[in-house]
Order: structure tokens, then C-alpha cells, then sequence
């Protein structure tokens, strides 16, 4: 072989392997643009609360957090997420344990406060995202029977890195991490 064939050999296998890595860079380019405009979330009807978003979030404190849908909620005085009804009563005949492991769960008095007879008082439970570990307790104890089902978890996207390979998702036994579009993307922008 002359040392002409040779260098055309080189610049030609050279310009092969440049033309391959553009296409598969160009490649990854859209995969990561088309995904861009969907995210990860959790579907509350195939969710068993196993407590694998709390455990195998790639984040020391989980993206997944448990949320009420307040439209749901029975703003009861009694409720099965907040109370641990299997725990001792006290003197009002309330359980005296609490279903969250790290109190993420709060209440308080909406409405008209009736001192006389707390039962007469609704009560509003909101989530601390800040103590939440998406563990799931809550939610499970608010499945029907014992509960009315307002409480789910949720991918938090201000907390996910939406890194396009959820480690949730590839663990989660009920499929209940899914790809949804992305909330309040304009139809406009979905086809950018």
C-alpha cells in the first residue's frame, strides 16, 4: 500500500468516526428535548404506598411527598393518616400516637371552633414538605375503608433532578411512576 492510500484511508475512517459521533450526539440532543417537556409522577391509582419512594430516591431526602386533595379530605377529627388508631387513647378518647414517623402531617381548626364539644370541629391536615420522606404511612392509612383515599404521593418538581432514568421507577412493583406531560406547558411550547 503507497503512503498516498494510506493517509486517504486515515482522513476517510477519520471523517466516518466524526460523522457517526455528530449523528449520535445529535441524537441524545432530541431524545433529551423531547423528554424535556414530560416528567415523572406518580399514579395514584396503581400506588401501593410500599415505601420505596422514600428508599430508592437517588436524593438523601426523596422528590416524592405526600400531598391532600382537600376537595377528598373529610376534615375529620379523627383521621386514620394523622392518628394512629391502633395507639392508646387518651383522657378525650383520642389516640395518643401519630401515623407519620416524622410528624410531616399537621392540623388544624378550620371554621368555627366549638371548645365545648371538640367534635363538632373540623380539622384541615396539611403536609410539611420539609419532614416529609414520602414513606407513605399516611397514605396508606388513608386508603377506604378506614380512610376516604385524599391522601397520595407526589413527584415534587421543585426537588427532582428529572434525570431521565428515575431509580423509583425502575424499582416501583405496581408501575406507579409514570411520564406525564409536563403541567402547565403551553401547547405552543410542547411543540417547540
Amino acid at each position: 500500500m503507497s503512503e498516498k492510500s494510506s493517509r486517504r484511508q486515515f482522513i476517510d475512517l477519520s471523517f466516518r468516526i466524526a460523522g457517526i459521533a455528530g449523528i449520535g450526539g445529535a441524537a441524545a440532543l432530541l431524545t433529551k428535548r423531547a423528554s424535556g417537556n414530560a416528567v415523572f409522577q406518580v399514579d395514584p391509582a396503581k400506588c401501593a404506598a410500599c415505601d420505596l419512594c422514600r428508599t430508592s430516591c437517588v436524593l438523601s431526602h426523596s422528590a416524592v411527598k405526600a400531598v391532600n386533595n382537600f376537595s377528598e379530605c373529610g376534615y375529620c377529627q379523627l383521621c386514620p393518616a394523622y392518628y394512629d388508631v391502633a395507639s392508646q387513647p387518651d383522657e378525650m378518647g383520642l389516640p395518643t400516637g401519630k401515623t407519620c414517623p416524622q410528624e410531616a402531617l399537621k392540623r388544624r381548626v378550620v371554621g368555627k371552633v366549638d371548645k365545648d364539644d371538640p367534635n363538632n370541629n373540623y380539622y384541615e391536615y396539611t403536609i410539611d414538605e420539609s419532614l416529609c420522606d414520602g414513606c407513605g404511612k399516611c397514605v396508606k392509612a388513608c386508603k377506604p375503608p378506614a380512610g376516604n383515599g385524599s391522601l397520595h404521593l407526589q413527584v415534587r418538581y421543585s426537588r427532582c433532578l428529572e434525570c431521565d432514568a428515575c431509580s423509583i421507577q425502575r424499582v416501583c412493583p405496581q408501575n406507579a411512576i409514570v411520564r406525564v406531560p409536563t403541567p402547565g406547558l403551553s401547547p405552543a411550547k410542547k411543540h417547540a
